[in-house]
């Protein structure tokens, strides 16, 4: 049992470009330095985990703050994997400085048997601030055969604008209570992806028809996109039949929703 710490602060400075200027961390979560992206002034930043998995009764919180017209790509270097039978923890708090950028783009989730998991992640977003943030998840390790054995899988989101909330998502898996492979849930595919763009105002139409149309090109995957109920924003589901395919499904989503609230295209995440 561990629990593990990453509390960063970034900051824009005088040439427009995000640098890092506080970090705080303890076993087992780290980072890579500090990466320019492939277009914009922003930066990106890989957490890692250096006990190569996330085990039963690990707590890890991370805190990430962007102050004023910073701009963060935050990802992982490979899947998680989830570990044991006791439930971890992992919370994730974010604030959102005034018309700053977070990008939360982690590789998937892959459970072990048994596993037993819970992600919290809280974000505040100040004025004319945006995120995009993604969620994936596989059905367990299924090169071994395994699909759908582990305890319980629960993924927690909930976003706010000036302190008033505009989001609140979840979804549990509970192999045992109700089998994920059913129609009308996860179905034959198993890889389920989520991607929620947020934006304080703007045109939630267009982000979520461009969110729709890019996942619509590609073949294996079956989704879409609609508008927020706050409308401050859209959100996309997809489920694929392998890893491959979800990974694809993942970058067209962002890659949409980041030409439409940014006017660039999203970087190739380095692995």
């Amino acid at each position: 049992m561990t629990d593990g710490c990453l509390s960063m602060r970034f900051v824009r400075d005088r040439t427009g470009h995000t640098r890092l200027a506080e970090r705080r961390q303890c076993y087992p979560l780290t980072t890579t330095a500090v990466l320019p992206l492939d277009h914009g002034p922003g930066a990106l930043i890989y957490v890692q985990n250096a006990a190569g998995s996330v085990f039963g009764g690990d707590h890890l919180n991370l805190e990430m703050h962007l102050e004023e017209g910073a701009a963060l790509c935050m990802s992982t270097p490979s899947a998680t994997r989830l570990q044991g039978d006791a439930l971890s923890v992992q919370h994730m708090q974010v604030s959102v400085g005034r018309d700053a950028f977070f990008e939360s783009i982690p590789d998937m989730l892959i459970s072990h048997p048994g596993a037993v998991h819970r992600q919290q992640t809280q974000i505040d977003l100040a004025d004319g601030a945006g995120a995009i943030v993604a969620e994936s998840l596989a059905p367990g390790r299924v090169a071994r055969g395994e699909r759908h054995v582990y305890g319980s899988i629960s993924l927690r989101l909930q976003a706010s604008f000036g302190g008033t909330v505009v989001l609140r998502d979840g979804s549990t898996f509970r192999p045992e209570e109700a089998d994920p492979a059913l129609e009308g849930s996860l179905g034959r595919e198993g890889y389920m992806g989520s991607l929620f763009a947020l934006a304080q105002t703007g045109r939630a139409e267009d982000l979520a028809e461009c969110i729709d149309a890019a996942l619509a090109k590609l073949p294996g995957v079956y989704g879409g996109a609609s508008v927020l109920a706050s409308r401050h924003g859209a959100v996309a589901r997809f489920l694929a039949g392998e890893a491959t395919l979800l990974r694809q499904a993942t970058h067209l989503a962002w890659d949409a929703a980041r030409r439409c609230m940014r006017g660039l295209p999203a970087p190739i995440l380095r692995k």
